[in-house]
């Protein structure tokens, strides 16, 4: 009797001589029948997570998700049936592992220029990933630079968002990330929004700073965008680049000014007109500063050169389109000013012709300013 004992116990089938030999199905086999008698066994869940993952890694990366949900459901099995510490130690080692295998091949294959959809493979390993560590945080950002260089905006937001819930005390770079593809999305309230709770400290992350600027600027809050800029430019004197966009929205605000200024001749409201002349001026005055001194810490960059030329050009005209609904006793010095303006935008538009002799553009808006200087001399010497 007691050898048939011996020998039933004997026969057992041996789980990790299967998996040694690959027969994988039936380890699983064997495991499934085992846990159907007692389902607290804890290391048989774990050798059956591992077997998921042998699965996955032997066949094509878009076909892996189900073996790993079925892992990462094994070693949850484990845990739930009272793994102890130095087998809950083996989980986190082991999806530790698994997580970096996957990981790893996205970033490999996004750095791979040869690769014409590399992306779109990055996205599946880093897809692979995330099921095997729910919260790892470098998947979800490099997750989300794959699918926007497919263009898929909605999903790298969502993605982002997902990784909110995982980034603990350090979400700022999230929040700019955020704030960007918001920004490409066209929804500039909400790429305002991240890049505000972004904010740490704007003067020492230009890029930050720019990015929210930019953010206030497609959102039409020219003004929120000014006062950012006052600071930036404040600390940074001999960056020509934020002092031309500063000046570019100071003339935006002139431009409002005008607006109001023309409202204020036509309601005959001649407090109001003397007030928002003296603000208009000032405005104005200060936006043509920051664009020269754009333009004089750069004068090889035609961008900033064309800035002065449009301002010039624009700001005239608003002098001119007050002359109708202007009081008469004001009228002659809003033409001197518009005037004097056009002389400017003809300097410096002759100086863009020069660099682009072709550039239509700037031919015709030098041919129009000049044609208007023509009809006032011809006006005066008559």
């Amino acid at each position: 009797m007691t050898g048939f004992f011996l020998s039933c116990s004997s026969s057992k089938v041996n789980i990790d001589e299967l998996i040694q030999n690959n027969k994988y199905q039936e380890a699983i086999t064997e495991i499934d029948a085992r846990l159907a008698e007692n389902p607290a066994q804890p290391e048989l869940y774990i050798q059956k997570g591992k077997i998921n993952a042998s699965f996955a890694q032997d066949t094509d990366p878009e076909l892996r998700p189900e073996f790993y949900s079925n892992t990462d459901q094994n070693f949850e099995m484990a845990i739930e049936y009272g793994a102890l510490n130095a087998q809950v130690a083996t989980i986190d080692s082991l999806r530790q592992q698994y997580w970096k295998s996957e990981h790893n091949a996205g970033l490999r294959i996004t750095d791979n220029d040869a690769l014409s959809d590399r992306y779109h493979l990055a996205s599946i390993h880093f897809k692979n990933a995330l099921i095997l560590r729910e919260d790892a945080v470098s998947s979800y950002k490099n997750l989300s630079v794959a699918q926007f260089n497919q263009g898929d905006v909605d999903d790298a937001i969502g993605t982002l968002e997902t990784a909110l819930e995982y980034a603990g005390d350090e979400p700022t770079e999230i929040y700019e990330n955020l704030g960007y593809l918001y920004l490409e999305k066209g929804d500039p309230e909400q790429s305002a929004y991240y890049y505000e709770l972004a904010n740490t400290n704007l003067e020492e992350d230009l890029n930050l700073a720019f990015g929210l600027v930019n953010a206030y600027i497609s959102n039409g809050s020219n003004e929120q965008a000014v006062d950012i800029l006052e600071s930036l430019v404040a600390n940074n004197p001999d960056n020509a680049n934020l002092r031309n966009v500063y000046g570019t929205q100071l003339y935006l605000i002139t431009s409002g000014i005008m607006e109001d200024l023309k409202s204020a001749y036509s309601n005959n409201d001649t407090v109001l007109v003397d007030q928002i002349l003296f603000e208009a001026e000032g405005m104005g005055d200060e936006a043509e500063t920051q664009l020269i001194e754009a333009f004089r810490r750069d004068t090889s960059n035609t961008e900033y050169l064309e800035s002065l030329a449009v301002f010039y050009n624009n700001l005239s005209a608003q002098y001119l389109s007050l002359l109708p609904s202007a009081f008469e006793n004001d009228k002659n010095e809003l033409e001197n000013k518009a005037y004097n303006l056009i002389n400017f935008a003809i300097d410096y538009y002759e100086k863009l012709v020069a660099i682009d002799a072709n550039n239509d553009e700037y031919i015709q808006k030098l041919s129009v300013l000049k044609t208007l200087k023509n009809r006032k001399t011809a006006s005066a010497d008559n």
